[in-house]
């Protein structure tokens, strides 16, 4: 398959964007000048059939979460898995699909694809900061194909704050527990024909972990983005705007792989080991993003954007030594033959002295590419009876990632880490890329109490991976078809019943070699639905049947530096479930307008491995038929309401989680390989001094309660211990 140039890439697809633009029809244009965009087009965009779940900017500024994963653990059907505390590092499920740094799920801002390298290296190291955005949106079943590349559980779209109406600005002050500090400032400046619009973050903690021997465990995070925004006159036939947005975020984090054992986790949760000490990452995020959108009349809308995205990341972790490279099972067993002298060194309580006691500290040099551009339609249009709503797209993605490895040499001398005299070694040296063209249409069609919807994705791509050590290369092109569908029918105007079924589908790495084939699933779902003035309610239940589960090999994972990039067929595994979800605000007080906002999220999971097999996936071993999936916990309940006034409100979030399983198997879960059970409460208080200044309180577990969360990479890992923080809001 000859590779096109990029040159190349961006004039077809233009092309394509400009005949779809020239072959719509010419209506009149919006209604109001200054409004946002999103507010002049009149397509009804009715949410598909299908489970769908938005987290309002009210919601996200109620809860004042930083962390991504407490932002969706009220969303049935997600799953998440705990590894720093913070969320710096997202792992994020949805219905079986593996949470590993979410690398199965498809991320986005804004619409645009967000991950470092989405098809060739999905991990999501990097992922926008919660903090700039003003709406969240999930989707699963058949509607998530629209997404892609990885269809198998569904999409994420981080959406950040539109443009306001007229000139406005908001500053948001915060601090609390372990020095956390805060700042976001926006200011925009909006006329009858331009705007522009700043944005500035900065987060920072010195860490709730205790380093032996003292030390910062915390992170310092800075993102900086600017909007600028032309249009057409109001009255334009054809209503253009153009929006040219650059951004920079950068991040170090003293973050380390390294957990505890069980007995010291026992006595003391938030300890770090010495051995930990220099661990740190840094890295920097750039992006570039040009977004032109027309409005053909009241009914169509065109969107192209074309994106760049540069992400460099450096993590320095120690990960093993030159005598036990396996610290997963060093942390696992401290006292296991050999391993006894070793974890004395790792904790510092004895020094090196051979070639064999030296630690490993593996540096994880990353440089990747995102690039593409990509174009939309939208149109409501009427045959006869029949309402449909049509969006299709087309896009053209490149993205690379170059991966290095070094590895130094560090003695335990006196309880510090001293530079060995062992040179540097480069141990991973490659180059991975992947470009991608996909295309999807779909078509919602209303008549009377009944929508269908049915859609369906085509991806062509083309890899090429090249080990500069070996040498090795490898060039791979292959095309899958995604098919979906989804039917509701309203019983009532309150009451609908849905049903759906879609193809799910996650890329092969570049890396893999020739036998691995990508995931595949076919899942279903079926349900109903509960919707009037006060209360939206969902029971859903689905069943995913996988062709081919893959298992990615990282070092997030618990795989050696070795294993690191392989990937393993998992064959054929089954996994079903039940999604309730409710939410709604009721009025207590009228006269003195008090209400009481709630909300409910309730999962049920069951999985099962349909064959017997033994793989060096960490997460895997030996596998017996019926064996459920790790880290996919039974049972997920969050339950949260408040009391809502005018002037203030109070609210409460309660959240537990059933114990799952490190690695696969039935039955009663081990305890050296259990991921405990845990119930959180969080609490939030604010107080609207003016309409345009608050103050507010945060209380994130409450109970004080720690358990083991987590066992990968290296070792028990706690959620966070109870945090408190204060901060001020204004508007102007």
């Amino acid at each position: 398959m000859s590779r096109p140039t990029t040159t190349e890439l961006v004039l077809v697809v233009g092309l394509l964007a400009a005949r779809s633009v020239a072959a719509q029809p010419t209506e009149a244009g919006p209604a109001e000048p200054g409004e946002d965009e999103t507010e002049t087009i009149e397509i009804v965009d009715r949410a598909p059939p299908g489970a769908r779940a938005e987290l309002t900017k009210e919601t996200l500024e109620r809860d004042e979460y930083d962390d991504l994963h407490k932002v969706l653990g009220g969303i049935a059907g997600v799953y998440l898995r705990d590894e720093d505390g913070y969320g710096l590092r997202p792992n994020i499920g949805m219905r079986g699909a593996a949470a590993d740094r979410s690398a199965k799920i498809t991320l986005m801002e804004d619409g645009v694809l967000s991950g470092p390298a989405p098809y060739t290296a999905p991990a999501a190291y990097y992922v926008p900061l919660v903090t700039r955005m003003s709406r969240i949106e999930v989707t699963k079943g058949p509607s998530a194909i629209r997404f892609g590349p990885a269809t198998v559980g569904g999409a994420i779209d981080m959406l950040g704050e539109p443009f306001p109406a007229a000139r406005a600005g908001y500053v948001d002050i915060a601090g609390g527990s372990d020095r956390y500090g805060k700042l976001h400032a926006r200011a925009a400046e909006r006329q009858k024909r331009w705007g522009v619009m700043a944005e500035y973050v900065k987060l920072r903690t010195d860490g709730f972990k205790q380093l032996d021997g003292g030390g910062d465990t915390g992170f310092d995070k800075d993102d900086l983005q600017v909007t600028g925004r032309l249009m057409s006159e109001p009255t334009a036939t054809a209503y253009h705007t153009l929006d040219l947005r650059a951004g920079y975020g950068e991040e170090t984090s003293n973050e380390t792989y390294t957990g505890l054992t069980d007995e010291d986790f026992a006595r003391a949760p938030q300890r770090r080991y010495v051995g930990s000490s220099l661990d740190q990452m840094t890295w920097d995020h750039w992006r570039l993003r040009a977004t032109h959108r027309v409005e053909l009349g009241l009914h169509t809308r065109v969107e192209t954007v074309a994106y760049r995205h540069k992400f460099h990341r450096a993590w320095g972790k120690v990960d093993g030594f030159v005598g036990q490279r396996d610290f997963y099972d060093l942390i696992s067993a401290p006292e296991a033959g050999a391993n006894a002298v070793y974890y004395a060194i790792l904790t510092g309580q004895a020094d090196s002295t051979s070639p064999e006691e030296e630690l490993i500290l593996g540096t994880n040099d990353r440089r990747f590419t995102s690039q593409g551009i990509q174009t939309t339609l939208a149109t409501e249009q009427t045959t006869g009876p029949l309402t449909h709503h049509v969006d299709a797209g087309v896009r053209i993605h490149f993205d690379r990632a170059d991966r290095r490895r070094y590895e130094d040499g560090y003695d335990m001398l006196g309880g510090e880490l001293v530079r060995s005299q062992r040179q540097r070694a480069t141990v991973l040296d490659t180059r991975a890329e992947t470009i991608a063209l996909a295309t999807f249409a779909e078509d919602r069609i209303h008549y009377k109490k009944l929508e269908l919807s049915a859609g369906l994705r085509l991806e062509l791509i083309d890899t090429r991976f090249a080990d500069r050590l070996t040498p090795e290369l490898r060039d791979a092109d292959y095309a899958i078809v995604i098919p979906g569908g989804g039917a509701e029918y309203h019983l009532t105007d309150e009451l609908s019943v849905l049903a759906g079924v879609h193809r799910g589908f996650v890329p092969v790495a570049p890396s893999a070699s020739a036998d691995v084939r990508p995931e595949s699933s076919i899942n279903y779902e079926g349900g109903a639905r509960w919707r009037d003035d006060r209360i939206n309610a969902d029971l859903i239940g689905f069943y995913s049947d996988y062709g081919n589960l893959k298992g990615s090999c990282t070092l997030a994972s618990g795989c050696t530096e070795a294993m690191e990039g392989t990937e393993y067929n998992g064959g054929h595994v089954r996994v079903w479930g039940v999604e309730a979800q409710a939410s709604g605000e009721v009025p207590v007080a009228t006269r003195r307008k008090l209400s009481v906002p709630f909300a409910v999220a309730y999962t049920l999971t069951q999985s099962a491995f349909q064959h017997s097999f033994s793989s060096e996936f960490a997460g895997w071993g030996t596998v017996k038929d019926g064996d459920e999936l790790p880290y996919l916990p039974p049972h997920q309940l969050t339950v949260s309401a408040g009391l809502r006034h005018p002037r203030g409100e109070l609210g409460v979030t309660g959240r537990w989680r059933a114990e799952s399983r490190d690695v696969a198997g039935q039955g009663a879960i081990p305890a050296a390989v259990l991921a405990q059970s845990l119930l959180t409460i969080d609490l939030s208080a604010h107080v609207r001094l003016r309409p345009w200044a608050e103050l507010y309180a945060t209380c994130s577990n409450l109970l004080d309660e720690q358990v083991i969360v987590s066992r990968r990479p290296y070792g028990a890992r706690p959620n966070p211990p109870r945090m408190v923080a204060v901060g001020y809001k204004a508007r102007f």
